[in-house]
């Protein structure tokens, strides 16, 4: 690692350092992927001190990354359960080498069947991207479903649908994606286990339609 930059950190920490990744890994519908990479250790030489300490209704936490050019970006984090509300609020906040910062809030409420949740993501210039999703969860019908809205700072919206259901033999699951430009994706998964052999097949088919033209 050269001594001009920091050691590659998460996706949120990325986000705090330059205040763009933020607004355009959601508005590339990379919800799943860029969960991945927020989880994702840090490349390149450093050192990493986390503290975490309970509290009454949850716990706070505080991770340093150090890059061996001795620069720092620093993450702190705050969970709170509210059993009689059956919620849980978690906030976050970053801040880069460079004063960059980025916070974010989920607010997450147990429902009779599955959760909601709410969430809102906030870069160094101001702008916030919100999410709301439902899970549902249908014992009898053997089926997960997951609905969720993202809005882009300009009120743009993308929307998904994942519906997750249980056969004799696995699972089928179908999702569809609708972008802000007008895009979509549909991409439907089929699973099934092979008892005798102990072997599992998994056939996935996308379909995908592109934006329309400017204008058309």
């Amino acid at each position: 690692m050269t001594t001009k930059t920091l050691p590659r950190l998460t996706l949120a920490i990325a986000v705090a350092l330059g205040g763009t990744l933020l607004v355009a890994s959601v508005d590339a519908g990379a919800r799943e992927r860029g969960a991945r990479a927020e989880r994702q250790m840090p490349r390149g030489d450093y050192a990493r001190h986390t503290e975490r300490m309970r509290t009454d209704s949850g716990h706070v936490r505080k991770d340093t990354w150090t890059g061996a050019n001795g620069r720092s970006a620093t993450r702190d984090a705050t969970v709170v359960n509210d059993r009689e509300n059956r919620t849980r609020t978690r906030d976050v906040a970053w801040q880069g080498p460079d004063g960059g910062t980025a916070t974010r809030r989920d607010v997450t409420t147990k429902t009779d069947d599955g959760y909601t949740r709410s969430s809102a993501i906030t870069n160094a210039a101001g702008k916030t991207v919100t999410r709301d999703a439902s899970v549902v969860n249908d014992r009898e019908a053997g089926t997960r479903t997951r609905e969720s809205t993202t809005t882009l700072p300009d009120g743009r919206t993308r929307s998904m649908d994942d519906v997750v259901t249980r056969t004799d033999g696995g699972y089928t699951r179908e999702t569809t994606v609708a972008n802000p430009n007008g895009s979509t994706l549909q991409r439907d998964v089929t699973a099934t286990r092979d008892a005798s052999s102990g072997t599992w097949t998994r056939d996935v088919n996308v379909d995908r339609t592109p934006a329309p033209p400017p204008g058309g």
